[in-house]
């Protein structure tokens, strides 16, 4: 057990040094396109040990602390000021350093208006970042708690009649995930809103990435279902910010025949095996294009999917614990009101989902 943390605390270690590394060198290439040099190295380092501090005190100490408290506005208000001193503080507290030391010499006095606005620009990018990091950690583990707690109350079916119920209790705490989105719809609007000015092709897909948590994290109905329409319209969502992701590259269709209108379902169903597609199939085969069909019969509803495999050196299984889960939750809902067919060989794979909704 001690030895798996470590190794998983050494694996983390390793992505966030290179993710930093990828990040200051866009920076400081992108600063070197625009002004046409480079600072010097002692200037880089100062500017990024502050910032680095900065992004990992506000996500794993302030944030945290906002959080728990019982009234966050006022906590948050303090917090941040004392981040913003703190910050200015260590920027000067550097240059002084330098200075004394003959290492380099920041004259911060010189244009104070201009070291105001830049201070208060990064102050806020990296806040943001960080926000949005923090966030980002926070779904991924509401996801796995819940997953874990559906299971567990799956399995209990079998002894206990009243399960269904219980289940559906949990999806709406699911779906409730206990934290308040409007910190990360801001902070996604911040990065929306900054992509504008500063990369417009990133702002696209941010707003699809917006779209699709809000979709997530919005409380259901107490049936636990949501329209067929809402579905389907994450599915285009999804697929379309992939296709930003392979530059439009990727070799996909997604059909739709019958009349989705005043039907439900309950969420996340098609989008799971969606999912997964962008795991383990081929999505640049131009002679096999990955095929999605939805086909919607009255009230039954017919999805499809057929791929190439993605060839890869290593072995990949594709019936991961997503598909499990979709399973038992299918189960649950419409009990044999419901059928999955997965056909798969060594080159292509097809799932085929069946529900009376």
């Amino acid at each position: 057990m001690i030895f798996a943390a470590t190794l998983k605390n050494a694996k983390f270690y390793r992505a966030s040094v290179f993710v930093w590394t990828l990040f200051i060198t866009y920076e400081v290439m992108l600063i070197y396109f625009i002004a046409g040099k480079f600072s010097s190295i002692s200037e880089y380092i100062s500017a990024y040990i502050i910032n680095i501090l900065l992004f990992y005190i506000n996500a794993n100490i302030v944030l945290p602390l906002i959080y728990k408290n019982k009234k966050p506005i006022y906590l948050a208000v303090i917090l941040v000021l004392l981040e913003f001193l703190g910050y200015t503080f260590l920027k000067y507290a550097f240059a002084e350093a330098y200075d004394l030391l003959n290492i380099s010499k920041f004259n911060l006095l010189a244009k104070p208006r201009l070291q105001i606005i830049q201070t208060i620009w990064r102050f806020i990018y990296f806040m943001g970042l960080s926000t949005g990091y923090w966030f980002a950690l926070n779904i991924i583990v509401q996801r796995k708690k819940i997953s874990d707690m559906e299971k567990s109350k799956l399995l209990d079916q079998l002894n206990h009649q009243k399960l269904e119920k219980q289940l559906i209790d949990s999806e709406i705490a699911y779906l409730k995930s206990q934290i308040n989105p409007h910190f990360l719809f801001n902070t996604l609007n911040f990065l929306h809103n900054s992509a504008i000015r500063t990369s417009p092709g990133l702002s696209k897909p941010i707003l699809l990435l917006s779209d699709i948590m809000r979709y997530a994290l919005t409380e259901v109905p107490l049936n636990g279902k949501v329209d067929l329409a809402e579905e389907i319209e994450q599915i285009a969502s999804f697929i379309d910010l992939n296709q930003f992701r392979f530059d439009h590259n990727l070799q996909l269709s997604f059909t739709i025949t019958g009349n989705t209108g005043n039907l439900k379902i309950i969420p996340l169903i098609l989008l799971t095996p969606v999912e997964n597609i962008f795991k383990y199939a081929d999505l640049k085969n131009y002679e096999n294009p990955v095929k999605i069909n939805l086909d919607i019969d009255d009230n039954k509803l017919q999805f499809t999917i057929t791929n190439r495999k993605l060839r890869t050196r290593r072995t990949v299984m594709s019936h991961g614990l997503g598909l499990k889960n979709l399973k038992l939750r299918l189960d649950a809902y419409y009990l044999d009101n419901h059928h999955i067919q997965i056909v798969e060989n060594a080159d292509t794979y097809s799932f085929k989902l069946q529900i009376t909704l």
